[in-house]
């Protein structure tokens, strides 16, 4: 006698289904979207038979490319919480696919359930007629013989030192906001490997937006290289400004359905609590819903003060940074390539980050600890520090410290690779209180301006004052 569990029954059971209805089904939903309802949400419900093994979405609208915008998404049978999403393409895509063995690029395949499915719209932009929209909704029958399973890159590589060890941890270089072929980027998530190591990458973090897809399949690319530590990010993308969400579980969404304070508090919250990171992403962003709308900037732990190549954006977000250190909030700052297309190159620029460990835990506490510097990119190291008068216990503090001492008698120094001729610059509290140029050893050394709360150092470049390198303060405590 056959026995089978059920599990298999259910899948003989659809099978037969399928095989007895080869015909698909096809609806056609159209709807208007009022320029009032820009930056919300409009769900579409459809049914989905028993049986049904596939669901193709191909959406269409009035004036796309000519002032209209319509984000497309899709939540399933459950409902409209997190534990039914099922994927988001915002702007990037017109259509998907999903099925248990496989789903378009930001789609998470598996189950295909009977129920109520609802596709999800976002307006972004509207011209002042509004929006005409139009769904063609497929759903197929076909035999189903496989089905999807989560392959998560490694997350700890603790056993391995690289040549970046030191007393106190190893410095390790890595890129904390890329894109895919998962949201809106251009470069599949092995082009990416590849760049990241050319780069002299020791970790990145895949961060498509709204969707955790990509981190669902970046164990299959572990063999391209294998000492790499791939992270797990999404970038949340709420129509009040984006953040970064790093560090998270294999399991973990993270709400984006929101332009309120209180919302994004509570996302953030739940972030913390499951042991992750939360950084604002390009705060000073000239796109709508880019930048960051909340007056809020106590629940992340970082801000993204360098954004892809220097610019102006990435200037007022540094004085933003700065503004929150004065005041005593012990932020973070990091950067990100923010990488989606070429000719744009993951690495530029690099956060490096003193990490106990390889692994994602560990970089997720030496971020938030303030153990980081940012550079340009490949060839650039930073090494800053401040030497107390011996007489104290601790007399060395690093990037990131936190010391209960005087700055009487505190000396900074600072030692650079690849930024000989630039500026270099020291900041406190009190704001730029020296600058001179790198020499060639790339040796600097100055006393700490007394009563100082905090120094930090940044590398321009000597012609435009562009930005070549930064590091977090150390702190006077």
């Amino acid at each position: 006698m056959l026995f089978l569990n059920s599990v298999a029954l259910c899948a003989l059971a659809l099978s037969g289904i399928a095989s007895a209805r080869n015909v698909p089904i096809k609806k056609t939903i159209t709807g208007h979207i009022d320029p009032s309802e820009v930056f919300s949400f409009v769900y579409v419900p459809f049914e989905v038979e028993l049986g049904t093994t596939s669901i193709y979405v191909l959406q269409n609208y009035s004036a796309k490319g000519s002032g209209n915008a319509l984000d497309l998404g899709i939540f399933d049978q459950r409902g409209q919480t997190l534990d039914a999403y099922r994927g988001w393409s915002g702007g990037f895509r017109n259509n998907f696919t999903i099925t248990p063995s496989w789903a378009t690029p930001g789609y998470n395949a598996g189950p295909v359930e009977p129920g109520t499915w609802n596709v999800v719209l976002g307006p972004y932009t509207s011209v002042p007629e509004g929006i005409d929209w139009q769904l063609e909704i497929e759903m197929g029958f076909d035999p189903v013989d496989s089905y999807f399973a989560v392959d998560s890159a490694t997350m700890n590589f603790d056993s391995l030192c690289n040549g970046r060890c030191t007393e106190d941890g190893q410095w390790l270089r890595g890129d904390l906001h890329i894109h895919t072929v998962y949201s809106d980027g251009r470069y599949t998530p092995d082009e990416q490997i590849e760049i990241a190591l050319k780069q002299d990458l020791d970790f990145m973090f895949f961060s498509d937006h709204n969707t955790d897809s990509s981190n669902n399949i970046m164990g299959s690319f572990q063999d391209i290289a294998p000492d790499l530590l791939i992270g797990r990010g999404i970038e949340v993308t709420t129509r009040a400004g984006h953040f970064q969400a790093l560090g998270l579980d294999p399991d973990q969404l993270v709400e984006w359905r929101y332009a309120d304070d209180e919302s994004y508090t509570a996302a953030a919250k739940e972030i913390h609590r499951r042991g992750g990171f939360v950084s604002i992403n390009h705060p000073f962003a000239s796109c709508p819903a880019c930048n960051w709308v909340f007056d809020n900037w106590e629940h992340n732990d970082a801000i993204e003060v360098w954004n892809a190549a220097w610019d102006a954006e990435d200037e007022r977000a540094v004085e933003k940074w700065q503004e929150l250190l004065v005041k005593g909030k012990f932020t973070t700052a990091i950067g990100g390539s923010d990488s989606h297309s070429p000719p744009s190159l993951n690495g530029i620029p690099t956060t490096v980050v003193r990490s106990r460990g390889k692994s994602q835990a560990a970089i997720v506490e030496g971020m938030k600890a303030g153990h980081a510097y940012i550079v340009r990119g490949p060839g650039m190291e930073i090494s800053f520090k401040v030497v107390l008068p011996s007489l104290l216990k601790l007399n060395t503090a690093e990037i990131g410290d936190k010391v209960k001492a005087s700055t009487i008698g505190a000396t900074a120094v600072l030692s650079t690779k690849g930024f000989a001729g630039q500026k270099a610059c020291l900041v406190t509290d009190r704001g730029y209180v020296y600058n001179t140029t790198v020499k060639g050893d790339g040796t600097v050394k100055r006393f700490v301006p007394i009563g100082s709360k905090f120094v930090r150092v940044e590398v321009r470049n000597s012609t435009d004052d562009a930005m070549l390198g930064m590091t977090n303060p150390v702190w006077f405590v």
